[in-house]
């Protein structure tokens, strides 16, 4: 699982990486001083012929190795690396040791012509400390054991070139004088410096790179303590052994005088990290009293909170789970603290059956909270599978480091459960109220059958057509799951069949606004009226009529506006079904306002409705002028 990389780590594989290129470009720059002439970069890189080829072309291969190692993916380059360097500075050891010569250097340099004077032989410091590099690489990000043996190895590095650097300020000839004394030229010092300090700084999460940056008193007090560690000691030294070269002193008097140096320099350089410390402890036990009330206060809220909650530090590993999310998963908290996160929370895709991304890792990658998702099924300790929701979210410190995330997730069993009820239950009704439409037009049907008289049949045949408006108006209904019906559909279904190549022209325009279901059927049967009546006496009953219906919402109202143009003014009649259907459905129903004027162009009619149900009907008001 990728994880964010903490700052510190990211700042450590860094300079790792710094490291390893910085002593590429050495090595590089070591073997093209022996096929080329660099003259010109003499005052810059004095003395390049210092290191031996073989030695340039083992440090150039040193820091590949190191930048691979840094690298995940790359790892298995590193190792090979590193067992060839073992090889190579094994077999130039026993070149030295045994007198014999395998050819490396001619293979190297080829046609190209050396002085005399200069050797081309590896030295044997720069051979030990590539064989100890090549091991350490072999260990490295391997298993415990493993990582702690590079660590081993990477600080007797950095000891050796201590003692090379410490015997050369103090006038020591290394050349002169036994193990840990040897000879190493100035580059290979260096290299062998920065593969060390790479070394350290490639493995963050553990050893002495993780003591350095680790934030607490022990990781601050290392990190105030470590450059007197290192160089205190060596300047004492270096003006001890000064006064002993001028005659101030003999041997034993300048070791007298460097151990009480040391004792003192070192002690009043301790006592200030220890004040310092002491005054982070404190600000920390502080701030442990205060953490402590609030995980009291924490845990009582995350316990009463129904639903499951599981919380993680920065690399994904469990840290605390409530009872939901104990009985959910089915992991008790003593069993999943510590372990990682998508092991507790197994999650796959309902229709997939893959394994989904979890939530809180994701928070942590992407530090940002994801939305409350479903279609997930949980998988529990036992194996089974739970139908959930969940959400993850990051946790941010105070100085907007990443402390870990928070998983919440519910159970919604049940909720499917009663949805599933629920729309059992809708699809019943439906069909009972088709049932119903079909039996009452079935029995109009027949009543206009036997009707012998035009007015009975007249009355038969608008009931029917009111009928069928009630119908596609329940199928709107139905289409939206009773939670609605769209405005536009309804009007373009109830105005379909006037749409024809020469008959009149219909312009609809308005946003698509899903009317409530009280709505539904009063304003079908309205669109209804209107159509019915601009049929026989309106807009819709000559080609040249012109009809527009328009309709927007304000403030949570819907603004509809009938407008006929282009045909002979409808029959003004105050007792009609529309008008009734209008002042009581509308009006009363539906807490709406209502206009109906016979303008000379044709009617207008204006309906203002409100999109919520009504806190209780109006009053009639004086019937108006109506279709």
């Amino acid at each position: 699982m990728a994880l964010p990389v903490p700052r510190a780590a990211r700042i450590a594989l860094g300079l790792a990486r710094l490291c390893a290129l910085v002593v590429c470009a050495l090595g590089a720059l070591v073997l093209a001083s022996w096929y080329f002439d660099l003259s010109p970069f003499d005052p810059l890189f004095p003395n390049l012929h210092s290191m031996a080829p073989n030695a340039g072309a083992s440090v150039f291969a040193a820091g590949i190795g190191l930048l691979c190692l840094t690298h995940r993916r790359l790892r298995p380059i590193a190792w090979l690396i590193g067992f060839a360097l073992v090889l190579f500075g094994t077999a130039t050891v026993a070149q030295d040791m045994f007198r014999f010569d395998l050819g490396i250097d001619r293979v190297l340099l080829g046609t190209a012509t050396v002085p005399a004077e200069i050797s081309t032989r590896m030295a044997p410091g720069i051979a030990g400390s590539l064989i100890m590099f090549g091991l350490a690489l072999l260990c490295a990000k391997g298993n415990r054991l493993g990582s702690a043996i590079s660590q081993v190895l990477a600080i007797a590095m950095l000891a050796q070139v201590l003692i090379v650097l410490t015997g050369n300020a103090y006038g020591v000839s290394t050349a002169d004088f036994p193990f840990p004394f040897t000879s190493m030229s100035a580059y290979g010092l260096l290299s062998v410096l920065l593969l060390a300090i790479g070394l350290l700084a490639a493995s963050p999460e553990e050893g002495v790179a993780a003591a350095v940056i680790e934030k607490s008193p022990a990781g601050e007090m290392l990190r105030r303590l470590l450059p007197g560690i290192l160089v205190l000691p060596l300047v004492i030294g270096w003006f001890a052994r000064q006064a002993e070269t001028a005659s101030y002193y003999d041997s034993a008097a300048t070791l007298a005088i460097f151990a009480v140096s040391s004792i003192i320099v070192l002690a009043a350089f301790t006592w200030t990290t220890i004040d310092a410390v002491r005054r982070s402890d404190r600000a920390r036990n502080e701030a442990l009293i205060e953490l402590r009330g609030q995980r009291e206060w924490l845990s009582t809220t995350v316990g009463s909170i129904s639903e499951g909650v599981i919380a993680t530090d920065p690399s994904g590993s469990v840290l605390l789970l409530n009872k939901v999310a104990e009985q959910l998963t089915g992991w008790p908290l003593s069993d999943a603290r510590g372990k990682p996160i998508w092991e507790v929370f197994r999650v796959i895709d309902e229709k997939s059956r893959k394994p989904l991304d979890d939530p809180a890792l994701r928070a942590l990658r992407e530090r940002a909270t994801t939305r409350l998702e479903s279609g997930a099924l949980l998988l529990t300790r036992d194996d089974k599978e739970l139908p959930i929701e969940d959400s993850g979210a990051p946790i941010l410190g105070f100085d907007g480091s990443l402390a870990g995330a928070v998983l919440i997730f519910r159970d919604v069993t049940e909720r499917r459960r009663a949805a599933q009820r629920q729309t059992m239950l809708v699809g019943e009704l439906n069909h009972r109220v088709k049932n119903v439409l079909a039996i009452v037009q079935s029995l109009v049907q027949a009543s206009l059958r036997q009707a012998t008289n035009r007015p009975a049949q007249a009355m038969a045949q608008t009931l029917s057509e009111r009928l069928r408006a009630l119908h596609r108006a329940h199928d709107l209904l139905l289409e939206a799951q009773w939670s609605g019906a769209s405005l536009k559909a309804m009007v373009e279904r109830e105005l379909e069949p006037y749409q024809r190549e020469g008959g009149p022209r219909i312009q609809i325009k308005g946003p698509d606004v899903l009317l409530p279901p009280q709505c539904t059927s009063i304003l079908a049967m309205t669109l209804h009226e209107l159509a019915t009546n601009a049929v026989k006496y309106g807009a819709l009953s000559a080609p040249a009529g012109q009809l527009s219906v328009a309709w927007k919402t304000s403030r949570n109202r819907l603004l509809l506006t009938w407008e006929e143009r282009g045909a002979g003014v409808a029959l003004k009649r105050s007792n009609g079904f529309g008008m009734q259907l209008i002042d009581k459905g509308v009006r009363h129903n539906l807490g709406g306002d209502t206009k109906v004027d016979f303008r000379a162009t044709g009617l207008y009619v204006e309906l203002n409705v409100p999109l919520e149900p009504a806190t209780g009907p109006k009053s009639l008001p004086a019937p108006a002028e109506s279709i």
